[in-house]
């Protein structure tokens, strides 16, 4: 993070290194009392909102992150904190679904870097939460043009494309293709598993789900899809027994 320093600020240097190496090592509570002396001594500075609010993030403090970091993506000069401000306060609106907010903040991303795959991934996100599957796709096949071999976006359109019910052999191409850059990926592994289920092959998907579930077993969604495929299997199962 310290590149992004002002030369106005140069005073402040040791003191805004020493939040960042606090910052950096994880100790949350220690970089928020020396970058909330920061800000005290210039409330209108970008750089100091900026580190404010990814400290109070970090903290899950996400109303009051909210407010320095909309602020501090207001930044004109900075490349960087416009960027990062926008996508932590586009994650930060994903997690509370208020997702109109969400997409203007990841939208603002676009407009300055176009080609930033991490924001065409979060928007997707929000398309496909909010059942705009038709715009999810769009967004992950730019995402792929970029990045042809991300596993991230790999596994995303996989999913979409699973939950959509269309494409199912692509979307199987695409989520092994993912797990084979990530194989111990229980995301990655959900979608390869929830692919299968879309398909009709619940054995299968049962072996994939029973993984990804062992890798992350307090995952609500995982949970949620290992119930459902496990039903559907004892369902067959019984039919068989009658």
């Amino acid at each position: 993070m310290e590149e992004i320093l002002s030369k106005k600020n140069q005073s402040m240097v040791p003191k805004v290194k020493e939040g960042i190496s606090l910052f950096e090592n994880k100790k949350f509570k220690e970089a928020l009392g020396i970058f909330r002396d920061l800000h005290k001594s210039d409330p209108y500075n970008y750089e100091y909102n900026y580190y404010l609010g990814i400290t109070y993030a970090n903290l899950g403090y996400f109303d009051i992150a909210l407010t320095h970091l909309l602020y501090s993506a207001k930044s004109s000069k900075n490349y960087y904190i416009s960027i990062h401000s926008n996508m932590v306060c586009g994650y930060i609106y994903t997690l509370q679904q208020e997702f109109k907010l969400a997409e203007n903040c990841f939208r603002e991303v676009l407009k300055i870097n176009p080609q930033s795959v991490t924001a065409l991934i979060a928007l997707s996100y929000v398309f496909e939460k909010t059942n705009r599957y038709d715009q999810s796709i769009v967004y992950l096949k730019r995402a792929m043009e970029i990045e042809p071999e991300n596993p991230r976006v790999l596994n995303a359109l996989a999913y979409v494309y699973a939950e959509k019910e269309i494409n199912l052999s692509e979307a199987v191409r695409l989520a092994r293709k993912a797990i084979s850059k990530k194989p111990d990926s229980p995301e990655i592994l959900d979608t390869v598993a929830w692919v299968y289920y879309k398909k009709g092959e619940y054995i299968q998907a049962l072996n994939e789900i029973k993984k990804a579930l062992k890798l992350l077993p307090d995952n609500e969604e995982i949970q949620k899809h290992y119930k459902e495929i496990m039903s559907k299997v004892e369902e067959i199962e019984r039919k068989k027994n009658i």
